[in-house]
């Protein structure tokens, strides 16, 4: 068991897949810290940007060029510094997307990585009727041909082959819930039987 304790819990999934929600479920029905790799680059932006106009390629971007200037692994040190600020004991970080940020996960705590999915058509919708980011609004053609192949998003399936564990979110939110549960009761069975 690692030495404080921690449970690192890393998902990755596509745009719209449900790995938020998975989040916000792991947060309220599990007392987890939820960290998001957006956020670090969220605030970055809000340096120069207002919110209501950074969009998802503008977040494909900055991390494109931050991982080209310093490495895959950027996003993951400056992730660390947030993990090693938490005091709970279950840490869930939404929203990886490369194998750097997957070396420290791993590396760190022994960093468990769900992959939480759903087909391109199911998100989409979600996306559209989410509405948050400047770009959510396309349409489907449009998504499944300029959205889908950004740079930041190329790697999801990848890394989804890599995962401890895998969530396909086709359903309700109430499936969603109970999926999550039993993921939760696997992985603590595990971490604190060892």
């Amino acid at each position: 068991m690692p030495e404080n304790n921690k449970i690192i819990i890393a998902i990755t999934g596509e745009n719209g897949s449900g790995k938020d929600t998975a989040s916000d479920l792991l947060v309220s029905r599990h007392g987890a810290k939820k960290l998001v790799f957006s956020d670090l680059l969220k605030e970055a932006l809000m340096v120069f940007i207002e919110k209501e106009k950074i969009g998802r390629s503008d977040f494909a971007w900055l991390s494109t060029n931050l991982r080209e200037r310093f490495g895959d692994g950027i996003l993951g040190h400056g992730m660390k510094k947030k993990i090693d600020e938490a005091a709970e004991k279950v840490i869930v970080i939404s929203g990886v997307r490369d194998f750097g940020e997957l070396e420290m996960i791993r590396a760190y705590h022994g960093g468990i990585l769900l992959y939480v999915t759903a087909d391109i058509k199911t998100r989409w919708e979600r996306l559209r009727a989410r509405n948050i980011k400047a770009d959510d609004n396309v349409s489907f053609e449009q998504f499944a041909k300029e959205k889908e192949n950004l740079p930041s998003e190329i790697y999801i399936r990848d890394l989804g082959a890599k995962a401890d564990y895998r969530i396909d979110n086709d359903g309700t939110k109430e499936g969603l819930e109970k999926k999550v549960d039993e993921f939760m009761e696997k992985i603590s069975n595990l971490k604190f039987q060892t």
